[in-house]
C-alpha cells in the first residue's frame, strides 16, 4: 500500500512539475516524509531520484518540441554541476527557521513577478551578460539542490524568464539545468538511502511516466500565459508549505 501511495505522489508531482521545467523535489520530500519515509536517509534521496528522472525524462521532450535553448542553458548546467555536489556533502537534515521562512518569501515574491511575464533585462541581454549571470547564480542553485533537497528548477525558469526567454522555452531550459545537479546530489545522498528496492523502482517509473505526459501536455496545449499563471500558483503552494514546516 506504502508503494502505491508513493507512486501516485510521484506521479502528480511529476506530472505537474515537468510543466514548469522543475523536478518537484520542493513538493515531494516533504510528502514522503508524510508518507512513513525517514526525512534524511528516505525522503531527501528518494525526492532527489525522481527529480532527476523528472527533468531528464521532460528535457528530451522539450528538446524535440524546439523548446530548450541550448546557449543559455549550458553555462547554468556546468556552474549547477559543481555547485551540487558540494550543497550535499554539507547537508544537515533540517534548515534553520530563518533560512526556510525567507527561501518561502522568495518563492513567492519570484511567482509574482514570473506571472508579470516582463523581462528585467529590457529588450534582452548579451551573450557575455547571459554567462555572468548563469555561473554564480547556477552555483548557488547547485548548492541548494543539494543541501536542501530542491531541485532547483523553479528558481532557474524564473531567472530565465525574467533574463527575457518566452515562459515555455524558459520551463523547457530549466530541466537541462538542473537535472545533472539532481543526479549529483541524489549520488551523494543514496549511499546513506534506506529504502525498499520495490519503492525505488515505482518511483522511478512513476516520475518518469508522469514527467512524460506533464512536458507532452505542456508543450502541446499550453501557452506561455497559462505556464505563467502554473508556475505561480506553484511557487506560491511551495511557499506555504515551507512556511507551515518553518512556524
Amino acid at each position: 500500500m506504502q508503494a502505491f501511495t508513493i507512486a501516485l505522489a510521484v506521479f502528480t508531482v511529476s506530472f505537474v512539475f515537468s510543466m514548469m521545467g522543475a523536478g518537484g523535489s520542493q513538493i515531494l520530500v516533504p510528502l514522503l516524509f508524510w508518507l512513513g519515509l525517514d526525512f534524511k536517509t528516505g525522503a531527501i534521496p528518494l525526492g532527489l531520484l525522481a527529480a532527476s528522472v523528472t527533468c531528464l525524462s521532460a528535457v528530451l521532450v522539450y528538446q524535440r518540441k524546439g523548446l530548450v535553448r541550448l546557449s543559455t542553458g549550458w553555462p547554468f548546467a556546468l556552474s549547477v554541476l559543481l555547485g551540487s555536489p558540494l550543497g550535499a556533502l554539507v547537508a544537515r537534515p533540517t534548515s534553520s527557521r530563518y533560512l526556510m521562512v525567507v527561501f518561502a518569501v522568495v518563492n513567492i515574491l519570484v511567482g509574482l513577478l514570473v506571472l508579470r511575464g516582463r523581462s528585467l533585462a529590457g529588450k534582452g541581454i548579451t551573450r557575455r551578460k547571459e554567462v555572468l549571470i548563469a555561473l554564480p547564480l547556477g552555483l548557488g542553485i547547485g548548492f541548494a539542490i543539494g543541501f536542501i533537497a530542491r531541485d532547483g528548477g523553479p528558481f532557474t525558469m524564473a531567472v530565465l524568464v525574467l533574463m527575457g526567454l518566452d515562459a515555455r522555452k524558459a520551463a523547457g531550459t530549466a530541466p537541462l539545468v538542473v537535472a545533472a545537479g539532481c543526479l549529483v546530489a541524489f549520488t551523494v545522498h543514496s549511499f546513506r538511502m534506506s529504502v525498499e528496492g520495490p519503492i525505488i523502482a515505482v518511483t522511478a517509473l512513476a516520475a518518469l511516466a508522469g514527467s512524460q505526459l506533464g512536458a507532452r501536455f505542456m508543450s502541446r496545449r499550453l501557452e506561455s500565459g497559462t505556464v505563467r499563471i502554473l508556475f505561480t500558483a506553484a511557487m506560491m503552494l511551495v511557499g506555504a508549505i515551507i512556511l507551515a514546516q518553518a512556524l
